[in-house]
């Protein structure tokens, strides 16, 4: 109304808009140097759960072909989910791979995590997606030691 006594004259109305901030993450993996330990796996998604959220790609084109014994770096961008805390890793098609170790950082939260596979380096342990030779998936999480 334009009659002030009736309400006011004019109303201010604002909107709040949300931005999701990137992240370039880098994955380096290590494939173990032990006989058949190479692969032509192409990884299916590459999940990284954080402190603010949990970001789950389409790895198919940018994580695989893994070499015997080298370490490889795999980069892509995403909404930065903080401090890491777990990734969860996905065999996408019938070959199998043996890692050494995974690592991933993130330069928003200024941190690279590393997670070493949980089986010995001698055992025949593979990501495979036929389970005769090893697990699909895998999920590592970083744990907090309490000392006394």
């Amino acid at each position: 109304s334009t009659d002030t006594k009736e309400g006011a004259a004019t109303i201010r109305m604002t909107t709040q808009t949300q931005t999701t901030v990137e992240s370039l993450y880098t994955v380096t993996t290590k494939t173990s140097a032990l006989p058949n330990s190479g692969s032509g796996m192409i990884l299916s998604s590459f999940k990284i759960e954080g402190t603010k959220g949990t970001l789950i790609v389409d790895a198919s084109s940018k994580i695989g072909k893994f070499v015997a014994g080298k370490e490889q770096k795999f980069q892509f961008k995403g909404m930065d989910v903080g401090s890491i805390k777990c990734i969860e890793v996905t065999a996408g098609n019938s070959d199998a791979w043996r890692y050494e170790w995974i690592s991933v950082a993130n330069p928003n939260s200024h941190e690279t995590l590393r997670f070493d596979n949980p089986q010995s380096a001698s055992t025949n342990q593979y990501l495979s997606t036929d389970r005769k030779e090893g697990p699909t998936k895998i999920e590592m999480c970083k744990c907090t030691k309490l000392l006394e």
